[in-house]
């Protein structure tokens, strides 16, 4: 197979750092009209492809939960998710009566005899007393009555119930609320605090704080989850602490931070301080060497796994940067991986990676078993156009980077889709470049954005 590019930040920054997208600007954030005014509001004199994009724009404003959209029976509903789930139940119940004659059986002390008939069979039977019947040889000596008569075949009636329950299932119900903008942080792009340079990596801890690869910048920045700016560390060089383009960034369950030094082939490693632990790799494609590191990911057991893009493969660690494991090779087969960029694993151990040039998601198991894969190149729902970045929430849902598409997608563990939102632009909620996803404990989800040079957040309840 032929590999496509993937644009590196390096392609960027010669393009000067611009995005060309052929979409006209969006409009301004709309109020809640129904579609067909907000098109004529926000797109005035425009028509053909012009026009489209201006209604797309709109209603990708309505997906944002920014203004109600159902006025225009030509324009796509807006807003959560909503299907309608009928479900039938029918109850029959069926009577069935059974009559079964059973023969009486003798029992002192009664018994029943059979007075005979010389030379014949016996055709009569009378209640005898046990006696009787021994020492009479069936001749009447006396008559008794009983109740019932244990001489007379016994009649018994059985009723049984059967009840069958059938049930036709209609459309599975489910309501998935949209995802609110918040705030952004990091515009204008600078060196300052708190400013940023083409961010590529963005990662949270257990307490809520946000860190950004900030890799036009060389260095790291922590901030608050309300982007207040904490601390930085790094510069550009090859020494321990010094970064050379860090693209991704992510937090273990102690609070370390692993950063993949992407232009220096190498993970570095610090504590939550920002002190420098420990590094490794190098440049080749050996075991523990690297060709050009992107997404970089931990698990419950601290283990760390590396999108060794270069090399079409991932790369598994102990927190020390022992050599595990590793699985991948170039191609578009199960397994396979045509510049893997972003990684990320969930609750359960699950390895998931954005397969950028193969514009899909694989999942794995721990050991880099293959279990799933979803996605094909595409703008509709659940397809993807060089998706970069990969995250997951505390309930195992998915959120995916769909770069070149400019758009967040969510989906559940197994690849359904469930929710989208973003267009192209730099208004709130919108992207031009985004590169990675991760999400807190709240439910909240922040997304680098490269070209804005910024990190949005959003409430995904």
């Amino acid at each position: 197979m032929t590999r496509r590019a993937v644009v590196t930040l390096a392609a960027v920054a010669l393009a000067g750092g611009v995005f060309v997208s052929g979409a006209n600007a969006a409009p301004s954030p709309c109020s809640s009209k129904q579609c067909a005014d907000e098109v004529a509001a926000e797109c005035p004199g425009l028509s053909g492809k012009d026009l489209d994009n201006c209604k797309t724009s709109v209603l990708n404003q309505c997906k944002l939960g920014v203004c109600s959209c159902t006025g225009d029976p030509t324009l796509p509903a807006c807003g959560p998710t909503t299907t309608t789930t009928t479900t039938t139940t029918s109850t029959t119940t069926t009577t069935i009566t059974t009559t079964t004659t059973t023969p009486s059986t003798t029992a002192p002390p009664l018994a029943c005899c059979k007075q005979s008939t010389p030379g014949g069979p016996f055709d009569q039977c009378t209640i005898q007393t046990a006696e009787a019947c021994v020492f009479s040889g069936g001749r009447v000596f006396e008559q008794s009555s009983c109740t019932p008569n244990p001489c007379e075949p016994t009649t018994t009636t059985t009723t049984s119930t059967t009840t069958t329950t059938t049930t036709t299932f209609g459309t599975t119900t489910t309501t998935i609320p949209a995802c609110t903008f918040l705030l952004k942080w990091g515009v204008p792009a600078g060196t300052g605090n708190g400013q940023l340079s083409f961010p590529n990596g963005v990662a949270t801890d257990g307490s809520g704080n946000v860190y950004v690869a900030d890799t036009g910048n060389d260095r790291i920045q922590k901030f608050d989850a309300n982007g207040t700016f904490l601390t930085t560390w790094g510069s550009s060089g090859s020494g321990n602490g010094q970064f050379n383009s860090p693209n991704y960034v992510v937090i273990d369950g102690s609070g370390n931070v692993y950063v993949s030094d992407a232009g220096n082939a190498r993970i570095q490693k610090f504590d939550a301080s920002s002190t420098f632990l420990t590094t490794w790799g190098s440049s080749g494609s050996g075991n523990g060497q690297f060709s050009f590191p992107d997404g970089v990911a931990t698990d419950g057991s601290g283990n760390v796994y590396v999108a060794d893009t270069g090399n079409d493969r991932i790369q598994k660690f102990d927190a020390s940067g022992t050599f595990l494991t590793t699985w991948g090779s170039f191609g578009s087969g199960n397994g396979q991986f045509d510049s893997p960029i972003g990684v990320a694993t969930d609750g359960s151990g699950n390895v998931y990676v954005a397969d950028a040039n193969n514009d899909r998601i694989q999942k794995f198991d721990a050991s880099g078993t293959f279990l799933t894969t979803w996605g094909s190149s595409g703008s509709g729902n659940g397809q993807f156009i060089i998706p970069y970045g990969v995250g997951t929430d505390g309930s195992g849902n998915v959120y995916v980077a769909d770069t070149s598409n400019a758009r967040i997608q969510k989906f559940d563990a197994s690849g359904t889709f469930l929710y989208t939102w973003g267009s192209f632009g730099s208004g709130d909620g919108q992207f031009t470049f985004p590169v990675d996803v991760a999400t807190d404990g709240s439910g909240n989800v922040y997304v680098a954005d490269r070209s804005n040079n910024s990190i949005q957040k959003f409430a995904c309840p």
